[in-house]
């Protein structure tokens, strides 16, 4: 089992990694630190020397600055307060541009009854969502303004707002890489839970790829670090000061178990909300479900078989004319293997109105390829 102890060394958090051996622990500190290092081979904003842990393996010493990344990412991090016919909405969010566009939660922003930085659930995903009636942006200043809607994403719980800032020019959030991050990896939620402005929360990201909780793109990231109503739309933060998630959903009477969603989900729509406030997806028109062990001894497939099982093919949608069917099971797309449902999805969606896709599956032991046209998904006003 691997041990963890804390040393705090002015307000400066010390975290020991053996190279080899199951146990962590910390030396003394000496001299000058270099202001940057290597955590895993990454170049991060902490300190790092080599030294012996107590049983004798060779670890690396490495120097969290977590009150200097606060202080860095604080600049960026907004109160978020909106008003619906349900009450009134706290949250979080951060600034991405510095002519005012603000990233935050889809569910900040809708219309319905107070969430108070709670994730909203799955309901008819194609009808036009009624939004607030003002929003309010507070900065980390106290600069207060209020705030348009420039876009949003129900799909994915994400929403864009813009303010006209006046007076010093707005500081702009680092963004980093969500996919590079490795489970354990230490990260930091900044955000106004309960309206207390600009709490901060150490923890380390527990699991990566967490899906089951109704959208169609669950895709979040699984931490440890505190997060609790009023974090919505804050940032999660990496060991080097860059935002790696926003944080989106808590769940009831739990401990340690907070989601955010990936940055990378947002890099991939940001440029369509700013253009077009909307995001155009691919539609194919097909229910799908992940394959295990117990799919797999129904139908009778390979131990080592991925892909993902045909639910539902609706009528009428690409899915339908192109044959697919109940209990096909979709293995690959354009030759690119599937191995879950929420990667069939992102991909589906990933592609332009028109595109022409070629499905690999098996129907009844045999392997057959359909070739589909994508079209996009019509919307309800």
């Amino acid at each position: 089992m691997i041990s963890m102890l804390y040393s705090i060394v002015s307000p400066v958090l010390l975290l020991a990694l053996p190279v080899v051996g199951v146990s962590t622990a910390y030396g003394s500190i000496s001299g000058s630190m270099a202001r940057s290092g290597y955590m895993r081979g990454q170049t991060v904003a902490a300190s790092t020397r080599s030294t012996e842990a107590p049983s004798g393996a060779q670890g690396k010493t490495i120097l969290l600055d977590v009150p200097d990344i606060v202080e860095r990412v604080n600049q960026v991090v907004v109160n978020v307060r909106s008003l619906s016919e349900g009450g009134e909405n706290l949250g979080s969010g951060f600034i991405v541009d510095q002519r005012g566009l603000i990233a935050t939660n889809f569910h900040l922003i809708t219309n319905t009854e107070s969430r108070r930085g709670r994730a909203p659930r799955t309901g008819d995903q194609t009808a036009q969502p009624k939004l607030v009636n003002s929003v309010t942006v507070t900065l980390h200043d106290g600069r207060q303004f209020p705030a348009s809607i420039k876009g949003y994403d129900e799909a994915t719980d994400i929403a864009l707002l813009e303010i006209v800032p006046s007076g010093p020019a707005l500081p702009v959030a680092e963004i980093g890489d969500s996919d590079a991050l490795r489970v354990g990896d230490w990260v930091i939620a900044i955000g106004n839970p309960l309206g207390l402005d600009h709490t901060v929360t150490l923890g380390i990201v527990s699991a990566k790829g967490r899906t089951g909780f109704g959208g169609q793109f669950d895709d979040f990231l699984q931490t440890d670090a505190a997060i609790n109503p009023g974090n919505s739309g804050g940032p999660l933060v990496n060991a080097q000061g860059k935002i790696v998630g926003i944080n989106t959903l808590v769940l009831e009477r739990s401990q340690g178990l907070s989601f955010s969603i990936p940055i990378n989900t947002l890099k991939a729509i940001l440029p369509q909300l700013i253009d077009r406030g909307r995001v155009t997806r691919g539609y194919l028109g097909v229910e799908t479900r992940d394959v295990d062990a117990d799919l797999r001894g129904l139908y009778k497939l390979p131990p080592d078989s991925k892909g993902v099982l045909v639910v539902r093919a609706e009528r009428g949608t690409p899915a339908a004319r192109a044959g697919l069917r109940k209990d096909d099971l979709i293995t690959s797309i354009d030759n690119l293997t599937i191995t879950s449902y929420v990667q069939f999805n992102r991909i589906i969606a990933s592609k332009a109105p028109g595109a022409k896709v070629a499905l690999r599956i098996l129907r009844d032991g045999r392997e057959y390829t359909l070739n589909v046209e994508i079209m996009e998904e019509a919307k309800k006003q």
